[in-house]
């Protein structure tokens, strides 16, 4: 079916994904570094995404495409939806036994700086380095 749809010029995209979330359908993607109509079905024609371009690169032509499909772009938006809810899930914190939310540190190892209070001078750090682990502190 010949019908009108976006073109997008990769010359001048400059990869900066502001069509991306203009398109509701999810009809664009970014697919190395540029915007890429990745599914014809996906795109109803209407441009929303034509105006959030700053460079100009997408324009509509009339080719063959196939039909948008409305079903498909809803069932697409509904697993998207899903998808950060679950991500939503996984990075709220939780809290411990009764308690309020505990932010769990570890115990990073700092190579011995002079520009660190409390660190030996260079020499001293130096004459260690061969040793494995020499010269490492906790740094909490």
């Amino acid at each position: 079916m010949i019908r009108q749809i976006i073109k997008i010029d990769e010359e001048k995209c400059t990869g900066c994904g502001i069509c991306v979330t203009a398109c509701h359908e999810g009809a664009i993607a970014m697919v190395d570094g540029k915007a890429k109509l990745i599914r014809d079905d996906y795109c109803d024609g209407l441009g929303n995404c034509l105006p959030a371009c700053p460079t100009g690169a997408i324009t509509f032509e009339e080719r063959e495409a196939l039909p948008y499909d409305e079903a498909a772009v809803m069932a697409n938006m509904q697993q998207a939806e899903e998808a950060r809810a679950q991500a939503a899930k996984l990075t709220i914190a939780r809290p411990v036994q009764g308690g309020r939310p505990q932010l769990r540190l570890s115990r990073l190892q700092v190579k011995d700086n002079p520009a660190v209070p409390g660190s030996p001078e260079p020499a001293a750090a130096m004459a260690g380095a061969n040793q494995a682990g020499a010269g490492a502190r906790p740094l909490l």
